[in-house]
């Protein structure tokens, strides 16, 4: 509910915040933006930008532990390493909380900045979290956020191994992933659930994660009224599934990239059409039975952007509001990628879409679709409009002159893969902890699939590159992006290599 006093004391005390924060070193958003932000907030404006680091953990794949789902680049823990109390009274939280007092996104919340920048406001993730606003003591979380396991039956041509149990079998042909998450987390879990006001359950498909069914039973023992949220692929319907939905406190998200059908079973690959279909239904009927949410999840892609009026028409056909994503990652999927012209031709096709708003789930789908078009006008509008894979998240600093890169050239001493395999081997003796994150083999196994496309001349110089890194950031790299990502980054690594190593060349003959 819209808190007018809270708006009104979030607007006085905007400057003065502004101004401690700055003179502490800190680097807060724009100051016009953010009340524009406030005024588009639906509980009315607030004094901060986010409210997730006072009251969320999310709990990843290989057992690390962040403020949300956006932020990777600030780990608050490792579980089993740390206990969950550890990580959330530790010091990378208290750092970022530090940096949300004065609504500083510098510290890891890129995503949010970036769409923050283009004032492509709904659907940010802290607008979810502002009825948590008067919470700032951090004493007990309120939301849990849980990404225990990649095990997914979808191979969706955007998404990659790291979140698909199926794709990194058959696409990349990995190994699987190892879960850290054990009976001792779920005991462990036992001291915060009473606390709780949500809990949150992604994949892979929560369906299919065992773990995510002894947390639920942990929760009907200690916290039945909690909060759940879980999003689905929706392909699995079952008596067990029907029973926990039903008997829990439950909304549910599906996911839906196309309501054509060659469409969607191509881009969600593995999907069966009308067993979707059924199983979008009988959520339904659920969740308007017992009045609680549905929405339809869908990520905008070059193959399917004239779907989306599609979908939310099923959207207000089945009572279910509309969440709209931005694929920027592969860039080969992501409309940004587009020319003007091909983002001219959408933005006209959308302005010939007219959307009901009689209801209120109505009206969300209806902003929600306009907000597509705002999202469309600013690469329209500005010819310098970063892409996401392009911005620069550190405050106001500049990208450095070609001249000045030219300058500062120094040529690379070509490693082979012996010596990068000794290299791993010595890392990896002295800080046994790398282990439990990607064991040796199978970083080597990584490197070696990820390099299998190069000449040899070429990889030897990636070589290089690897061992000039930060060896954590390169294996926390692995684990964060898609092969195809890091070949895509690697690629550019290369190319802007050997156009300096001419440039300096050429520069040094002249002389």
């Amino acid at each position: 509910m819209f808190n007018l006093w809270e708006d009104i004391k979030s607007s006085v005390r905007l400057n003065a915040r502004y101004e401690e924060g700055i003179a502490r070193g800190f680097n807060p958003i724009d100051k016009k933006r953010f009340r524009r932000y406030n005024r588009f907030r639906p509980d009315g404006g607030k004094e901060l930008f986010c409210y997730l680091p006072y009251n969320s953990l999310t709990f990843s794949f290989g057992g690390q532990v962040f403020v949300c789902s956006y932020n990777r680049d600030v780990q608050l823990g490792k579980y089993p390493d740390n206990t969950i109390d550890q990580i959330w009274n530790g010091p990378e939280a208290q750092t970022l909380r530090e940096h949300m007092r004065y609504n500083d996104l510098d510290y890891g919340c890129r995503h949010c900045k970036f769409f923050f920048d283009k004032e492509k406001f709904s659907n940010l993730r802290p607008l979810v979290f502002d009825k948590y606003y008067a919470n700032t003591s951090a004493t007990f979380p309120q939301v849990f956020e849980f990404e225990l396991s990649n095990e997914c039956n979808l191979e969706c041509q955007m998404c990659h191994g790291e979140v698909s149990s199926s794709i990194r079998k058959n696409r990349d042909n990995l190994p699987p992933l190892p879960s850290p998450y054990d009976d001792e987390f779920v005991a462990q879990l036992s001291a915060y659930i009473p606390h709780l006001k949500e809990a949150k359950f992604y994949g892979g498909e929560p369906f299919l994660i065992p773990i995510y069914y002894k947390i639920w039973d942990k929760v009907a023992e200690l916290n039945p009224s909690l909060e759940l949220f879980a999003i689905t692929n929706g392909t699995h319907w079952n008596k067990k599934i029907e029973s926990i939905v039903t008997e829990l406190n439950f909304d549910i998200a599906i996911s839906i990239d196309a309501l054509d059908r060659k469409k969607l079973e191509t881009i969600r690959k593995n999907v069966v059409y009308d067993k979707l279909m059924d199983n979008i239904r009988r959520f339904s009927a659920i969740c308007n039975k017992k009045g609680k949410h549905l929405s339809l999840s869908f990520t905008v892609q070059k193959d399917n952007w004239e779907q989306l009026p599609l979908v939310i028409g099923l959207c207000n056909e089945v009572n279910a509001y509309i969440y709209v994503s931005y694929l920027e990652r592969p860039s080969r999927f992501s409309i940004a990628d587009l020319t003007k012209d091909e983002l001219r031709h959408i933005r006209e096709y959308m302005d010939g879409v007219r959307l009901p708003r009689g209801t209120q789930k109505e009206r969300h789908n209806d902003n929600c679709f306009q907000d597509f078009k705002t999202y469309l006008d600013k690469y329209l509008e500005n010819a310098e409009e970063k892409r996401y894979a392009e911005y620069e998240f550190k405050g106001e600093q500049k990208p450095k002159t070609e001249e000045a890169k030219v300058k500062e050239f120094q040529p690379m001493v070509p490693v082979s893969d012996a010596d990068l395999s000794a290299w791993i081997d010595q890392c990896y003796t002295s800080d046994g902890s790398l282990a439990d994150t990607l064991p040796a083999d199978q970083l080597k196994k990584q490197i070696a699939l990820l390099l299998s496309e190069y000449p040899d001349d070429d990889r030897l110089l990636l070589n290089a590159f690897i061992r000039l890194n930060d060896f954590n950031a390169f294996v926390n790299s692995l684990t964060a992006y898609s092969v195809e990502d890091l070949r895509q980054m690697s690629r550019a690594s290369l190319e802007e290599y050997k156009k300096l190593r001419h440039l300096s060349a050429a520069q040094t003959m002249s002389v």
